[in-house]
């Protein structure tokens, strides 16, 4: 049934997405659920309230050692980079780990 999830999902919050700005990747905007990372759980990493930077390996920037950002890296063999805000909803993400846009994402 088509509108009982749909339904369901604004109830949950896990239906509504924010506008991405023109040429954004797919998940800018969308809430991601609760997925598994090589340490733990997404919403674990998200309960000290930092924004979760997730990627397929090691980043090291000005974010971490700022105290706001935690990196992790996926469970699986994903190569999406993702940044997730301390509210679940993706910030920015894309397919290539690139560190410049990462650093412009983070700037933002």
């Amino acid at each position: 049934m088509p509108s009982a999830r749909k339904a369901l999902g604004q109830i949950t919050g896990i239906g509504y997405a924010y506008p991405a700005p023109r040429g954004a990747h797919r998940l800018t905007g969308t809430r991601l659920p609760d997925v598994a990372l090589k340490d733990g759980r997404l919403y674990e990493a998200l309960r000290g309230g930092r924004f979760v930077l997730i990627t397929p390996g090691a980043y090291e920037g000005p974010g971490v050692r700022e105290g706001w950002l935690t990196v992790k890296g996926w469970a699986s063999d994903r190569r999406t980079t993702v940044l997730v805000r301390p509210d679940g909803y993706v910030a920015w993400a894309a397919e290539a780990k690139d560190a410049a846009a990462i650093e412009k994402a983070l700037a933002r």
